[in-house]
Formats: structure tokens, sequence, C-alpha cells
């Protein structure tokens, strides 16, 4: 593995908007709940993914953050995957870890902020609701869920924090400086 960008953030943020483009420009998208599942299977756990996961991560952090950097080193190993974009990242000890597992020149973690308001006004457009209050039906219950999860304290520890409040050309803008810096023969000509 040469680079893998974490990408974190809150609900309707942009993670995944940020994550298809720099896959358009070469840099796969992969799931951290595939690699998850992986490990759920081979350990024959049976049952619900998210009770799963959520008791693993409960009771024995430091071992989902083990096997998880091992089966991702094996998959990206195994497919010959040297750069990548890692999504969505829903804590900051996930990304710390890899940055001393695989070393900090080669982990990029980025946080994805955006107002709340913006998020519900995304939200409403997004599921093609009529108010805010049903986009913050939808939108809050997950924000408190990725608040227990400490999707907050990603930020302290980013590499990159994108203000995703403007314009998609502005995001895909920001994102094309992070791919020159990091990784110079994928970034596109900007005249």
């Amino acid at each position: 593995m040469k680079k893998v960008f974490l990408i974190g953030g809150m609900s309707e943020s942009g993670k995944s908007t940020l994550g298809r483009y720099l896959d358009s420009k070469g840099i796969p998208r992969l799931k951290i709940i595939f690699f998850l599942k992986r490990i759920m299977n081979r350990e024959g756990a049976t049952g619900d993914f998210s009770a799963w996961n959520e008791r693993n991560v409960k009771e024995r952090p430091k071992w989902v953050r083990s096997v998880f950097t091992k089966e991702f080193i094996a998959v990206t190993s195994e497919h010959k995957i040297e750069y990548c974009v890692l999504e969505s990242l829903y804590g900051p000890e996930l990304g710390v870890y890899m940055k001393k597992a695989l070393g900090s020149e080669k982990v990029i973690i980025i946080y994805v902020d955006m107002d709340v308001n913006m998020r519900l006004q995304r939200q409403m457009v997004r599921q093609n609701l009529s108010t805010l209050e049903e986009a913050g039906a939808l939108l809050h219950p997950r924000d408190e869920m990725k608040k227990e999860w400490g999707v907050p304290n990603i930020r302290p520890v980013a590499d990159f924090v994108i203000d995703n409040s403007g314009t998609i050309e502005e995001l895909q803008k920001v994102a094309d400086g992070i791919i020159k810096q990091h990784l110079p023969e994928f970034a596109p000509n900007r005249g």
C-alpha cells in the first residue's frame, strides 16, 4: 500500500461524493464495512452484522483495529491495490492505528465537515422531502449515533478538514489539491 485516504464525517456531509470523485480519478473507493463483514464471516459469527460490530468495538476495540488492518493489507495486496480511498471512518482510533501500522505518510485522514443546516437541506433534496422537520427526523438520529461512535473526534486527528458547504466544483478543487500534494501522478491538469 502506497497511499490510503481515510474519509470520515457526519451524515450528509459529502463523504461519498468525495469518495466517488477520488475513485473517478483512478483511486479505488473501498468501504470499511466490506472488510469488517469478511472478518465476521471468517470468525463464523452469525446474526446481525451491526450488533456483532458494535459488540466488538465496545468489548475488544484493539482486536478490531488489528484484524481490520491485517485484512485490509491482505486484500489490497492480493488485488495489487497500491492506492485507495477508504470510507467511512466512524471514529479516530482506526485512522490513528493505521497511521502507526502503515506509516503516517501512507495514511491520510480526511474529515468532511458541513454545517448541520446545510446537511439538512441536502437531506431534503436527496430524499425528496418537503420540510426541514422531515429531514431532521432522518438526520438527527444518525447524527446522535455517529456522535456516540466518535465521528466528531476524527476532526482533530485529520490531515485535512474540508468545509463542504460550497459547490461540488469547490469540493472537487479541494480534492484535486489533496491529490496533487499526495499523489501527483493522479493530479488533474487544471488550466
